[in-house]
């Protein structure tokens, strides 16, 4: 397993050098010229210093030759754009902040991977820029120079996810008017960009809320085994997580602000309590969620927090207070910490939890895409089953990323970027997603209710107030296709017998014209259902029916009345029922209203038609 990791690792960096456009060769090493140092000066003494050699991976190249050609590219496709009269504000902004953001400025880049006691790698990433040029929007963006991290105060000894950066949202906005100035965008641009500045400030307070706010922000997470999550199939469960937000601040602005704007805008029952000696503003009726949700906002030290239940607020304090172990005092920690500079600008930390929480979830999304188990021969189960600890800090030459690993650099820089705090984020909102899904879909539903109600009055407009299924064929309706009471398939009355018609694809695309699309006769959650293009029956020969879906019986998902009663004469007679939301019902009415409605609901609503239909329980 460690040698395909690695050897992985090695082609895929290899790889990525050479798409890329990796240029000039490391001094001393062989090439066709037959070796010596490379005639052009590049940046390899500075950027390898900062590497550790002999390990895995050693890596480096220089950056000018590659940034040049994209600059070429940018100027060329500028000067095309030109010559076409095409140019855009978009592309002049875009070349404005390529030449202002430091990005130019790279002169080498390169990476390492050695493994410094068995089983715990030491992985490297450095961005090199000369210390002259530092006038770049990104050197400073990001972090000008390391320092402690504050936030390791604030995390609870059995946190298994936690990573903070430090970004400069003043600065930002500072640079906005530059680039727009830059770009030779029309005065009014900047006018309007400077406008909506002020009435930010003058509704609540822009500039001090940037001024309050002290450019660090961060998440944090522990997952606890002994309660469980339920996941939609195909997945299992996750352990039961809780969870903060943090915002590093200078006064107590901020954390006003969210308290006064949360207090204003109403919605959930909140309250403020003083909790462990600290003031929160609490929600206290818990959302609808699968994790529990009933946030407390707090100012704690030099932080605003958002913990998602008062319970996990406490423990929070607690730690930053040390009455409660923090994360640094755990085994773990200290063993990815060993040797590793922690003072940075953005910080990283996956514990063993977060590796055997996600594998299951990530394993479950591979086999759902066909991603086979052994792809590359890699042990995909293992590679997620990982601890990593790590800094990004914004030195003077540059930029370095460094972390301390159960794996190489390959899976360790991935899972930094971002893939696990991804991950289980996903995992932890998947139940949420699917009910959202749920939602949607009915939704959309309902909207292709209303389209049918609407085609079927129009159509009656045409028709002498009368609907498809009583107007003569020969007239252009389904008179003599018309079955009412013989769905057998569908909902069924207390004695057994049908109350739907089984024709009603027929009467359906009588509405062809009213409708223009049979895509609103299928539910979105009625997968057992083709979705026909057109309101044709039959293919047309040739090639022109080669992508045709004829439109036919299983193209319905909706259950349809055609009796007597059913008619413009009798607003409140149910036409139309959707039973595909997992016990509830859409129902479309002869006046083209629309209800969602529970099976108590639905019974009722047939028992006040004119002529009453007591409805049996659906089958199963």
């Amino acid at each position: 397993m460690k040698n395909k990791t690695k050897l992985l690792t090695t082609l895929t960096a290899g790889l990525a050098i050479a798409f890329t456009g990796c240029s000039d060769p490391a001094p001393g090493g062989n090439t066709s010229g037959g070796g010596g140092e490379s005639a052009v000066p590049n940046s390899f003494a500075a950027v390898t210093a900062k590497l550790d050699k002999g390990g895995d991976v050693f890596l480096y190249y220089s950056a000018e030759q590659v940034i040049s050609t994209a600059e070429q590219y940018v100027n060329t496709l500028t000067q095309s754009n030109q010559a076409m009269g095409t140019v855009e504000d978009m592309v002049k902004v875009g070349k404005a902040a390529l030449n202002q953001s430091g990005i130019k400025d790279i002169s080498g880049m390169g990476m390492s991977s050695v493994e410094f006691e068995e089983g715990m790698f030491r992985n490297k990433v450095f961005i090199h820029h000369d210390e002259s040029k530092s006038d770049g929007k990104m050197w400073t963006l990001l972090g000008s120079e390391p320092h402690d991290l504050a936030m390791l105060k604030l995390l609870p000894a059995d946190t298994a996810l936690a990573f903070s950066h430090e970004i400069h949202p003043k600065a930002l906005l500072d640079w906005i008017p530059d680039l727009i100035d830059a770009s030779g965008a029309p005065p009014e641009v900047k006018g309007q960009f400077e406008m909506s500045l002020q009435m930010a400030n003058a509704q609540f307070g822009l500039d001090g809320l940037l001024a309050s706010f002290d450019n660090e922000i961060g998440m944090f997470a522990t997952l606890d085994v002994s309660e469980t999550v339920q996941l939609p199939p195909p997945l299992n469960e996750l352990p039961m997580p809780s969870f903060a937000i943090m915002a590093k601040v200078k006064d107590d602005k901020l954390s006003d602000f969210v308290f006064d704007a949360l207090q204003q805008v109403g919605g959930p029952d909140m309250e403020k309590r003083t909790v462990a000696g600290i003031e929160m503003l609490v929600i206290t009726e818990p959302a609808p969620m699968p994790v529990p949700l009933a946030p407390a906002f707090f100012r704690l030290g030099d932080f605003f927090v958002i913990a998602n239940t008062e319970d996990f607020a406490k423990r929070i304090v607690a730690t930053h207070n040390g009455d409660e172990k923090n994360l640094t005092t755990t085994e773990e920690f200290q063993r990815l910490a060993k040797g590793l500079d922690l003072k940075g600008n953005h910080f990283f930390f996956a514990g063993d939890k977060i590796g055997k929480a996600i594998n299951p979830i990530m394993q479950q999304a591979m086999q759902a895409d066909g991603i086979p188990d052994n792809l590359l021969g890699m042990d995909w189960e293992n590679s997620y089953n990982m601890q990593t600890l790590g800094v990004v800090r914004m030195d003077k030459d540059g930029i370095m990323l460094e972390n301390h690993s159960q794996n190489g650099i390959f899976n360790s820089v991935m899972m930094q970027a971002g893939l696990i705090p991804v991950s289980v984020g996903a995992g932890m909102l998947l139940p949420s997603l699917a009910n959202a899904k749920a939602k949607a879909q009915r939704i959309s539903c309902v909207n292709n209710l209303k389209q049918i109600g609407i085609a079927t009055r129009i159509y009656a407009v045409d028709h002498q107030d009368r609907f498809p299924w009583q107007v003569p064929t020969t007239a252009g309706g389904t008179a003599d296709v018309a079955k009412p009471k013989s769905d057998t398939t569908a909902l069924l009355d207390t004695d057994g017998k049908p109350i739907f018609d089984a024709n009603a694809w027929l009467h359906f695309q009588a509405l062809s014209n009213e409708l223009s699309n049979p895509k609103v006769l299928r539910c979105p959650t009625d997968g057992s259902r083709t979705l026909a293009n057109t309101f044709a029956s039959k293919k047309p020969r040739g090639a022109i029916g080669s992508n045709i879906i004829p439109f036919d019986k299983n193209s319905v998902s909706y259950w349809l009345r055609t009796d007597p009663e059913v008619d413009e004469q009798r607003p409140n007679e149910v036409m139309v029922v959707c039973a595909h939301h997992d016990g509830q019902y859409n129902m479309l009415l002869t006046d083209s209203s629309v209800q969602q409605c529970s099976w108590n609901k639905l019974a009722q609503y047939f028992q006040d038609m004119s002529k009453p239909i007591r409805i049996g329980f659906p089958q199963r």
